[in-house]
């Protein structure tokens, strides 16, 4: 009795394995990427490990009665930044694992 769906396995696991090297790759990729985003004079750039690398304000915006002002800029340019990487993230995956849709970590 044998098992004659084994090569078809093999060759799986085989794939697998490659998908694995080249996510690993693309993850390196993807923390040496920059991600910026920018809104009104507030600057974010982040990498794709999601880590905020560098942040700028522009003086104009630190003055004392623009304080609730510059927050809600800092918030949204973190927001667009971290958007950027994320999406970056997902076009490289998506390339590599052909668009199975599989689960962060699955590789």
């Amino acid at each position: 009795m044998g098992f004659p769906n084994l090569g078809n396995m093999g060759e799986m696991i085989k794939m697998a394995r490659e998908m694995q090297g080249q996510l690993k790759k693309v993850k390196e990729e993807l923390a040496r990427e920059m991600f910026e985003s920018t809104n009104q004079g507030i600057t974010f750039k982040i990498n794709g490990d999601l880590e905020i690398k560098e942040v700028k304000i522009d003086p104009k915006m630190a003055d004392p009665q623009n304080v609730g002002r510059l927050e809600r800029a800092v918030m949204e340019a973190a927001k667009n930044a971290l958007k950027s990487a994320k999406d970056g993230a997902a076009r490289k995956m998506k390339g590599i694992t052909g668009g199975l849709g599989l689960p962060p970590g699955m590789l």
